[in-house]
């Protein structure tokens, strides 16, 4: 049965929209899958039969752009009452993108530049337009500042193939599974070690009293673990307690049993762990994006992490101690790689010789821009693009697929970067060379930067 997903456009240039249709022949196998009953730049449905529509009747619903007038911010309301998942797609709706950077001014300088100063106006007495059009917000707000967000698909604009994965994974979240699944049984009804020597009764952790059953392989009957392929069943098996009571009596995880726990967490919960987008509702990737936002709650003296993924009691427990145990252990590996790790250029130091502006010279193709003397923010940027402009286009990373995992400021951690590339330079060289170090270094992150937006406190007397 097909999906129904919706597409909505606030303020933004369409050209993550524009991305998803360059793939051409490559949307045939998805089309037939997905409901399309919201895209205005595509089909004829009008607004107000996305308004028309029961809550929450939409699966999924992508957003592009950013909230810059009144009417975008109660369109990405309304999306979220309709819809069941919403995507943040590219920097606009992820971080603010460059039209972020209109938060480096006050909303009046901004009309005042905009309706009656720019060079072009010919009007004897020019103003702000109000008729018709929709009010402006003080300021650039982010999408995930209005709304709850559940995934993230970053790129200035992403990529036509990050695009894809994430409507084609998406569509694997909320699908119904092979044929073969039931629910109503687990993996160990049918394992043929119960009887003849469970893997737990050996130390070794088996996920199948938790997994539905269905699978063909049954890893358990050639004496490997289940690791949950086939998701959570209704009915647990024997097991179920015995493999809580391990879980349970670990303190500090060895590396074999954080790599166990984190393999059956991929598997179980369907987890994407793909780096070129951020899905919340994956817990591991959460628990590397924002270890912070998860809650903590004792359970029968134990310490867990507060989540409900499946709504069965026991299970919930056992992924949240899960998560509690990986969440400080050193063992715990997620993919937070950068641009510079798919980039193609030969590396010796990163180290500048001496820092240029664009227009000075032209780089080669083989040698790393920094030590070249070009910003690049491939450092601080996460991978997911291919490393295009560096590989492809012969310019430095702009830093549009925004930060890293564990980097809240992309601009702030690559001055600091850049500070200690530079540490034996001259400060007034650096500073000479750099301008606008707001638009160069938060260009597509500034309105969810720490800088956030211009502020002014009116103080008595002044």
């Amino acid at each position: 049965m097909p999906v129904k997903v919706a597409f909505m456009q606030l303020s933004s240039c369409w050209g993550c929209h524009q991305s998803l249709l360059n793939a051409h022949l490559g949307l045939l196998p998805i089309l037939p899958e997905l409901e399309i009953v919201y895209w205005p730049a595509v089909v004829d449905f009008k607004h107000d039969s996305l308004e028309a529509r029961p809550d929450g009747d939409i699966v999924v619903g992508f957003i592009e752009g950013v909230a810059r007038t009144k009417e975008d911010t109660a369109n990405a309301k309304l999306m979220r009452k309709k819809c069941a998942i919403i995507v943040a797609l590219g920097a606009c709706a992820c971080y603010g993108s460059v039209k972020g950077l209109a938060n480096l001014y006050d909303k009046e300088e901004l009309i005042k530049r905009k309706f009656m100063e720019t060079e072009a106006i010919t009007d004897e007495n020019p103003k702000e337009p109000t008729e018709h059009v929709p009010g402006f917000e003080d300021h650039i707000i982010n999408v995930k500042d209005i709304i709850d967000v559940d995934v993230f698909v970053p790129g200035c604009p992403p990529t036509t193939e990050n695009i894809l994965a994430a409507v084609a994974y998406l569509l694997t979240v909320v699908g119904e599974g092979p044929a073969s699944l039931n629910k109503n049984a687990s993996v160990c009804d049918s394992c043929s070690l119960l009887k003849k020597g469970c893997l737990l009764d050996k130390g070794i952790l088996c996920y199948g009293a938790l997994t539905a059953a269905g699978c063909e392989e049954m890893c358990p009957n050639n004496d490997e673990p289940c690791f949950g392929c086939f998701k959570p069943t209704t009915k647990m098996g024997a097991k179920a307690d015995q493999l809580k009571s391990m879980i349970d009596s670990i303190d500090v995880l060895t590396p074999e049993q954080g790599a166990s726990l984190q393999h059956f967490l991929d598997l179980y919960l369907g987890v994407s762990n793909i780096t070129n987008f951020y899905f919340r509702g994956d817990l591991l990737q959460r628990l590397a994006y924002e270890p912070e936002s998860f809650a903590v709650k004792e359970v029968d003296g134990k310490t867990v992490l507060d989540v409900a993924p499946t709504g069965t009691k026991i299970i919930d427990e056992i992924v949240g101690k899960a998560l509690f145990l990986l969440k400080d252990d050193p063992n715990f590996k997620f993919s937070s790689k950068t641009v510079c790790s798919h980039c193609e250029r030969e590396v010796a130091d990163k180290v500048p010789v001496d820092l240029k502006r664009d227009y000075e010279g032209l780089p080669t193709m083989d040698k790393c821009f920094l030590e070249q003397g070009y910003i690049c923010l491939g450092p601080v940027t996460q991978a997911g693009c291919g490393a295009i402009c560096p590989n492809k286009a012969n310019a430095p990373c702009l830093g549009c697929y925004g930060p890293p995992a564990g980097v809240k400021d992309q601009g702030a951690k690559f001055i600091s970067t850049l500070g200690s590339l530079c540490a034996e330079k001259d400060v007034g060289e650096i500073m000479n060379a750099i301008k606008d170090p707001a638009g160069l270094f938060n260009r597509f992150t500034l309105a969810s930067s720490t800088l956030g937006y211009k502020r002014h406190d009116n103080m008595e007397g002044e």
